[in-house]
């Protein structure tokens, strides 16, 4: 599966689509034109394959057919099980770099039959979400995890950029090329839940809450964050990072929270509870109730 445009992802200028590509051998982002049996133009697409879209795919294969079997319709929910297989063991097989042990895009020829695994374009925040997906093998994810974990990669000072440390086109200050973006975040941290390195997950969440300048200080909250320094950088009071603190929050301390990500063990402040009973929640609400409930956790368990 692939997209027709770059800025179809929501990651407008991401290294892994500069238009000129990098390094030997790679022939940049190319648009092809996609025709029917009878020669007629039905659409556009690059020659991309995106290891995130794909993931996304699978899993929206699964709910589908949990819906179609809640339904009734039996017929349907198998044929999205078989669906998903296929995409799960398309990625596994095609997607993932043994040697560097992450997901990466897939560059293609436009009969497809040609296919170049776009390792030389750097890791990314779209390489952990196979995992997020719940369709990396248990070795696959143990070899991401060891990447998400490393200073040098993803567990910067305030974590999860978008592009790995270690890329060399990382820059901390332009938006998709480096900088956090705490949906991305939210899907690294069900990433390592949902294969079990649940303290990674907490080390990684607690890293958000405490790094991120302003959080506590009533300063607004940012459409992303320098992962080098925890600097808020463009938009103010983004609802988008809001609700990804929130999940956040909910994913680390409420045992009852029905995600991917459920963290064991650690009761919600009942007051935040009551407050988030019957009321229509914006975005600052949402990131109140991140940080009240986060700062009396932290307050509990430093007694």
């Amino acid at each position: 599966m692939y997209i027709f445009f770059v800025s179809e992802s929501g990651m407008d200028n991401a290294i892994r689509f500069d238009k000129n590509g990098i390094g030997k051998n790679d022939v940049g982002v190319k648009v092809f034109i996609n025709k029917d049996e009878n020669n007629n133009i039905v659409g556009y697409s690059i020659n991309q394959e995106s290891v995130d879209l794909n993931s996304y795919l699978y899993a929206e294969k699964l709910f589908l057919s949990l819906i179609s079997k809640e339904l009734g319709y039996s017929n349907d929910s198998k044929k999205y099980i078989s669906e998903s297989q296929k995409i799960k063991d398309y990625v596994r097989k095609y997607m993932f770099d043994k040697k560097t042990g992450f997901f990466y895009d897939l560059q293609i020829s436009e009969d497809g039959t040609r296919k170049k695994l776009l390792v030389n374009r750097g890791k990314g925040s779209e390489g952990y979400i196979p995992l997020w997906a719940n369709l990396a093998s248990k070795k696959q994810a143990e070899s991401v995890r060891n990447n998400i974990i490393n200073e040098n990669m993803f567990n910067t000072y305030m974590p999860f950029p978008t592009a790995s440390k270690d890329n060399l086109n990382f820059d901390e200050e332009k938006y998709w090329r480096g900088p956090v973006w705490l949906d991305q975040a939210l899907f690294g941290i069900e990433a390592l839940k949902n294969y079990g390195y649940s303290e990674d997950a907490i080390s990684m969440t607690k890293k958000l809450f405490e790094h991120a300048d302003g959080l506590f200080d009533g300063k607004p909250i940012r459409e992303n964050y320098n992962p080098q320094t925890g600097e808020g950088m463009n938009a103010m009071n983004f609802s988008w990072s809001a609700s990804s603190y929130y999940l956040v929050y909910k994913n680390l301390l409420d045992e009852n929270w029905n995600t991917i990500c459920d963290i064991k063990n650690i009761k919600i402040h009942k007051e935040v509870k009551t407050l988030n009973k019957g009321i229509a929640i914006g975005s600052l609400t949402l990131l109140g109730l991140a940080v009240l409930g986060y700062k009396f956790s932290k307050n509990r368990n430093n007694k």
